[in-house]
């Protein structure tokens, strides 16, 4: 094909701005659509490609911060052979921004173009709830070989934890989601055992796990402070209630033996330990993916050892155009990741790691 120019326009407005002038007459109503909600928070671009001052190829990309992944959000060309010199395009900016991986997030009746396909995407694992209608591909570009998770979203506001702690199960062999209507009923059920009401700490979240595996599994908690967490918004009986089961859940935990360790753990040991095949559970905040600080609860089951770990995380900013596919194999440097893995004014930091058997 002949050189073609390329431009990129940032930023929710100007995107918006694009889709009344140059584009307006390019993409259907259901591509419009997409292209108009608002991504700011996940630093939305459009990628367009040019021959004769025309519009030959136009990307819609989004990338959450603090990942080392860019998402396709939706691709249009005007004829075929425009294709491959924007797929050149996207991996081009993806390599330049460091990202691990390249995501394209594809309409299920569409299908993978054979030109993406010969570049190496491939279609990420079935998911337990899926979007309907919305399939995931991926090109790892640091390659990292790993065993994939089904994805499964939380279907409360407060069951992150509850998500958590049962795909590690299902990722050491035990019973975990079967991606079908008995979901709900597990992940509320495992809530409850672990909850301190509405947010799972810790310590509680270890012994539900470990009584989730049974006794020849070992579970293990890094928690560096012995004060009660995520009670800060509470006062009077419903504070000391909660402090009361976060007591009772170190004696379970005793009683149990998990190991309940007191120091600050490394990212550098978290990586290191998932790599050799442990799963992590990690308290983050949500401030450096959402802006939103507020206690989580993610899934970490692969890495490098090195510069990465890749995460599951239950929750998706769906108003802000998120589907499984952002959520789902989520690579993270390991610089983001401490400063993600920190809760509360002294920024303590909790893990729970579930050994493989």
């Amino acid at each position: 094909m002949a050189v073609l120019e390329q431009s990129v326009t940032e930023g929710a407005d100007a995107i918006a701005e694009l889709l009344t002038a140059e584009l307006a007459e390019l993409l259907d109503a259901d591509m419009t659509a997409r292209w108009r909600i608002r991504r700011e928070q996940y630093l939305p671009r459009v990628l367009l490609l040019r021959h004769d001052n025309r519009i030959v190829a136009a990307a819609l990309v989004s990338s959450r911060p603090a990942t080392a992944a860019l998402k396709i959000v939706d691709l249009w060309c005007c004829e075929a052979p425009a294709l491959t010199p924007m797929l050149d395009a996207v991996v081009a900016m993806a390599r330049q921004a460091r990202a691990a991986v390249v995501k394209w997030e594809i309409r299920d009746d569409a299908g993978l173009p054979e030109a993406a396909r010969s570049r190496g995407f491939v279609e990420t694992q079935p998911r337990a709830h899926p979007d309907p209608g919305v399939g995931g591909y991926a090109l790892w570009l640091t390659p990292l070989p790993h065993t994939e998770p089904r994805y499964y979203a939380q279907s409360t506001e407060f069951t992150c934890g509850a998500v958590a702690g049962l795909l590690a199960a299902e990722l050491v062999g035990r019973p975990g989601f079967s991606g079908d209507l008995r979901d709900r009923r597990l992940e509320l059920d495992f809530w409850r055992t672990a909850s301190n009401f509405p947010a799972c700490e810790p310590v509680g979240l270890a012994v539900a796990v470990q009584r989730h595996l049974g006794a020849d599994r070992r579970v293990e908690v890094a928690l560096d402070t012995e004060d009660p967490l995520l009670i800060d918004e509470f006062s009077g009986f419903d504070r000391e209630f909660r402090i009361e089961l976060q007591s009772d859940s170190r004696q379970h935990a005793a009683d149990l033996g998990v190991t309940v360790r007191g120091d600050r753990v490394e990212i550098a040991e978290v990586a290191e330990r998932i790599s050799v095949g442990e799963i992590a559970l990690l308290l983050i905040t949500q401030t450096p993916m959402h802006g939103q600080n507020e206690p989580h609860w993610i899934t970490a089951h692969a890495s490098d050892g090195q510069t990465l770990v890749v995460v599951q995380d239950p929750w998706l900013d769906r108003p802000g155009g998120e589907t499984w596919v952002d959520a789902h194999d989520l690579p993270i440097r390991l610089a983001d990741l401490d400063r993600m893995c920190r809760w509360g004014r002294d920024e303590h930091r909790g893990v729970v790691f579930v050994a493989p058997e």
